[in-house]
């Protein structure tokens, strides 16, 4: 595992959010910590994204124009939420990875982006 000074942009519907962390990163896997979750990137087919705090637990996958499924753990009250994911398109290149998907549960449409 190395580090690497990552940005992080996440359009979610009309709200931008722009951050940079230090992640360990491996041939398959990217790990970093946000303010309050440990986010797992793991780069494989399907592409998953895990995000996880003491509260919550999600879990997407994400595969192109395929409509898959996800969880929201909620803890404490050991309740699960599915989430409908629709994959929009996955950009995987050197030094970026770009996921653009809509929640349809939730009607968000988010563009992940990792710069590297």
């Amino acid at each position: 595992m190395s580090k690497v000074d990552i940005k992080v942009i996440i359009k979610n519907n009309n709200e931008i959010s722009e951050e940079k962390y230090v992640a360990l990163k491996t041939s398959k896997k990217i790990e970093y910590f946000e303010k309050e979750f440990k986010t797992s990137l793991k780069i494989k087919e399907p592409l998953e994204l895990i995000r996880e705090n003491n509260d919550y637990l999600f879990i997407m996958e994400f595969i192109p124009n395929k409509q898959t499924n996800g969880v929201c753990k909620l803890k404490k009250e050991n309740v699960i939420i599915d989430l409908n994911i629709l994959t929009d398109y996955i950009i995987i290149e050197e030094n970026i990875i770009i996921i653009k998907y809509k929640v349809l549960t939730t009607e968000q449409d988010v563009i992940f982006k990792l710069e590297m």
